[in-house]
């Protein structure tokens, strides 16, 4: 199975959404932001937000590395993206020795035969 991994803005917005206080200042001088202050300061977190972020899995599973190009490219139209690549579950050949269950990393596809 594959999956797209990336940074969108609309999960930025997201995260600075979480954040983004509606108020200003502290206790005995606090006030509330008007909409227009809100929304600059929420814009202003989110783009931040989409300079650092890391890449996070924006697909859900899809089977072979073509589809993922097809996500890819409907992705870059609908929203502001950036890092977008494709990545798969591979076997490290260790084993969790309280689990007993094998450990599993995310490597990035870059062409190769996935196995």
């Amino acid at each position: 199975m594959f999956f797209v991994y990336g940074v969108s803005m609309t999960i930025a917005k997201k995260e600075a959404a979480k954040k983004c206080s509606l108020y200003e200042g502290v206790k005995p001088k606090r006030r509330e932001l008007s909409p227009a202050e809100y929304q600059a300061k929420l814009d202003e977190m989110a783009k931040a937000k989409f300079e650092t972020m890391k890449p996070q899995k924006l697909s859900h599973s899809l089977s072979t590395p073509s589809l993922c190009a097809q996500y890819i490219e409907l992705a870059k139209k609908q929203d502001q993206c950036r890092d977008l690549h494709v990545r798969y579950r591979k076997p490290t050949g260790k084993v969790n020795p309280k689990t007993k269950k094998e450990i599993i990393s995310w490597v990035v596809y870059n062409g190769e035969i996935a196995a």
